[in-house]
């Protein structure tokens, strides 16, 4: 089993008053008493606590690009201590000049992958073409899966929801696809619901060149939400991530079980390899 979404932090960035809780982003979804940051130890003892074998960590996806070299050095350095069971993904904002640079930085540093990228948090548009576009031809040139963050466009509010929904993402997706269609690209959330859409034939065919995260979903959905995605999108378009440590990976047994899975579903492994790149 492989978790495919988690977030770790620098201590020296989180503590109020420290450099990254001057970004608004970040200060409105840690705004509570007791704010959640990881180390890659943190990582490792979550996945231990149900039997996962590897996950990949990334930082924060923060506007300045000061602070995501910050982060994406602590990952590259919690990656190499991880005992061979962490892969770390770099951070960079598409809307900074200096982005594609970083992501070659970062590959000299052993990280293989973008993420979490999130328009909203880092003042970018989903939209095809300038910084966005150079960002993501690289990572297909680099061979890099890429993992976006997507927002469901009903239901609960709640901090960091945003507006990366299916409708912004479908007028998004189609030119990426058709212009850089070897990039492995998985949208978060389960694509805030994308996916759903797939009765209509066209947003089937779309979603079927896509991947979805199960990050956060115990927060969202009912545990009947992976059988029907499933049976829309198919298993091999579903990938076990937790957003640990906003949630644990334990606290996705009931949705798993609804599978007939357990935390080391075989399937579940494949699917998010097969979004990694790995045999």
């Amino acid at each position: 089993m492989i978790d495919g979404h988690c977030h770790v932090l620098p201590p020296e960035l989180r503590e109020p008053g420290s450099p990254a809780w001057e970004d608004p982003w970040f200060a409105v979804c840690h705004a509570t008493k007791s704010p959640r940051f990881a180390a890659g130890r943190d990582v490792l003892a979550a996945m231990d606590e149900v039997g996962i074998e590897q996950a990949v960590i990334f930082g924060w996806p923060f506007a300045d690009p000061g602070l995501l070299r910050e982060s994406n050095d602590y990952t590259a350095s919690e990656v190499k201590g991880g005992g061979g069971r962490l892969r770390g993904m770099a951070t960079v904002n598409p809307s900074d000049q200096g982005a594609v640079a970083e992501l070659a930085r970062c590959q000299a540093l052993g990280l293989r992958g973008l993420g979490e990228l999130n328009c909203d948090a880092q003042g970018f548009e989903p939209v095809w073409g300038g910084g966005l576009r150079a960002t993501l031809k690289a990572c297909e040139e680099m061979d890099w899966p890429v993992l976006l963050h997507a927002s469901e466009p009903v239901g609960h509010p709640y901090a960091g929801k945003g507006t990366a929904t299916p409708a912004k993402m479908w007028g998004f997706l189609p030119p990426l696809l058709d212009e850089a269609p070897r990039l492995r690209l998985c949208l978060a959330h389960l694509g805030g619901g994308l996916p759903f859409y797939s009765h209509m034939p066209e947003v089937r065919s779309l979603c079927k060149r896509l991947w979805f995260d199960t990050a956060a979903i115990p927060f969202l959905y009912g545990t009947e939400v992976l059988p029907a995605l499933i049976a829309l999108v198919g298993s091999g378009r579903v990938c076990f991530g937790s957003d640990f440590p906003l949630l644990r990976p334990s606290r996705y047994r009931a949705h798993l079980q609804s599978l007939g899975e357990g935390p080391g579903g075989a399937w579940l492994a494949a699917s998010t390899l097969s979004w990694l790149g790995d045999p």
